[in-house]
């Protein structure tokens, strides 16, 4: 750890490494923002805490920037590391030019953003003194923008904010995709007349490589929950099989890693079943060769589950997984435009199924379209379909006076559209007339354990920060 508190620039990195040591995944957020407010009262600036914990601080009277991050991460881990992020401090590690946790997310999706903003309010009277600032840090925000979508409408008094949330240095964010969340759920009685002479099969699909539903959806990964669902349905159709138990994936932000069944078989066949396994093991590797190289589908036999899900039941859930689309759903010119993420699917022995699904657009209408369609598979297979947390797409104008001067900081800034939610479309609908720009250091793989930031990037993005609040 004090090997990367040492790293450039030193105030950021020693402030990573201090968030780093304190739980903060969505929803566990108590120690981190103790230690935000701390660090603000100990300057004797301004602390305002709003009952979503969101933490609005002031370095003066009539501040004209606000810089904003969100102070949650998401905690994703290796299937085989013991871990609790409600109270496990990270562990760090610097892996070539860059720095990585291990067998966890690292957390620099927003911590690279909130660290910046604390190493500034540690500056802010010796570098600020003629510059107001706010700087606003807002909790939940991986979890459908909780604490954004409640700011009041009179809390920021700044009209010009950076957000601190992007993951790819030098490049200036001039707008996102909006976003819907999407529950598919069922309930039914489960099936407690097991047929007579079948033995138990447990599969598990592990090893992929997940990564955040909007910034990797391109990148071609499986997703667990329908690779999974794809080798059910060829189960139920050719070898009797019979579902017990369904589980994959995690968050509505990132693309599942893992899922397991239980299904039940004739027991003559079991061991036809698990070379069936092995085959398909082979299949994905081959289909996903360049892009899961760590992907493993195994199969064990098991002791028999107390109940399975009904047959026409079973059939409707596989039917609707089958139909509904995941991953890229239209294109714009070098960019994703419309995309969806299957991000959990749960069955319980109590007899609910439950799918998680996240839809992302940088256009309302085919937001709209989109979640339509995936509406409608489901529907079919009569599921209720829920819609939460919708919020639409954010756009800044490329000769809007803030851009301008981002451009003047760093001249060689490239203007990009990001196909992911940031807080700037809710802050936008909050506060219209407010102008917002978004940059920060080059994150890889956010949202799942081979998160990283590239160390160079984070100067670069620091002194980047600093030369556009200088001007």
């Amino acid at each position: 750890m004090k090997q990367i508190a040492n790293l450039e620039p030193k105030t950021v990195w020693r402030q990573f490494v201090n968030i780093s040591q304190l739980p903060h995944p969505s929803g566990c957020l108590d120690a981190l923002r103790q230690y935000i407010i701390d660090t603000a009262r100990a300057h004797q600036f301004e602390t305002l805490v709003d009952e979503a914990g969101n933490i609005l601080i002031r370095t003066g009277d009539a501040p004209e920037i606000c810089l904003q991050a969100h102070y949650d991460m998401v905690p994703q881990k290796d299937n085989e590391v013991e871990f609790d992020f409600t109270k496990d401090p990270l562990q760090l590690r610097i892996v070539g030019d860059e720095v990585m946790a291990t067998g966890t997310t690292l957390g620099a999706d927003n911590g690279i953003g909130v660290a910046a903003m604390l190493a500034l309010i540690e500056a802010t009277d010796e570098m600020f003194a003629n510059l107001p600032l706010e700087f606003l840090f807002t909790a939940n925000e991986e979890t459908g923008m909780q604490g954004a979508r409640k700011l009041s409408a009179d809390w920021i008094r700044s009209r010009q904010l950076i957000n601190l949330d992007s993951e790819e240095e030098g490049v200036l964010m001039t707008g996102c995709a909006g976003a819907v969340n999407m529950t598919a759920s069922l309930k039914f009685k489960m099936d407690a007349d097991i047929p007579e002479g079948d033995a138990a099969v447990l599969l598990c699909l592990t090893g992929l490589q997940g990564g955040h539903s909007g910034m990797d959806i391109h990148l071609g990964r499986a997703n667990a929950c329908k690779l999974m669902n794809r080798f059910l349905k060829h189960i139920v159709v050719n070898f009797e099989a019979r579902l017990g138990s369904f589980n994959g994936g995690t968050l509505r932000n990132a693309i599942p890693r893992e899922a397991q069944a239980v299904i039940t078989v004739p027991e003559e066949i079991v061991d036809e079943v698990i070379e069936e396994v092995r085959y398909y093991n082979y299949l994905f590797r081959e289909e996903y060769r360049q892009s899961e190289p760590y992907l493993s589908f195994t199969a064990k036999a098991v002791p028999l589950p107390s109940a399975l899900i009904p047959e026409e039941i079973q059939d409707d859930l596989l039917n609707a997984i089958e139909a509904c689309h995941d991953g890229v759903w239209t294109m714009g010119e070098g960019y994703v435009d419309t995309s969806s993420n299957m991000a959990h699917v749960q069955t319980t022995a109590d007899g609910e199924a439950e799918v998680l699904l996240m839809v992302r657009s940088m256009n309302e209408e085919r937001k709209r379209a989109c979640a339509s369609a995936i509406q409608s598979a489901f529907l079919l297979g009569g599921f209720r379909v829920d819609f939460a947390a919708s919020y639409g797409a954010w756009n800044i104008e490329k000769d809007a006076p803030m851009v301008q001067k981002a451009l003047r900081a760093n001249p060689n800034l490239k203007l990009d559209k990001v196909h992911c939610g940031l807080e700037c479309g809710v802050i936008t609908e909050i506060y219209p007339d407010m102008q917002i720009i978004s940059v920060g250091p080059t994150i890889h793989h956010p949202h799942s354990p081979q998160e990283s930031v590239e160390i160079e990037s984070v100067a670069k993005f620091w002194n980047f920060l600093l030369q556009i609040l200088r001007l």
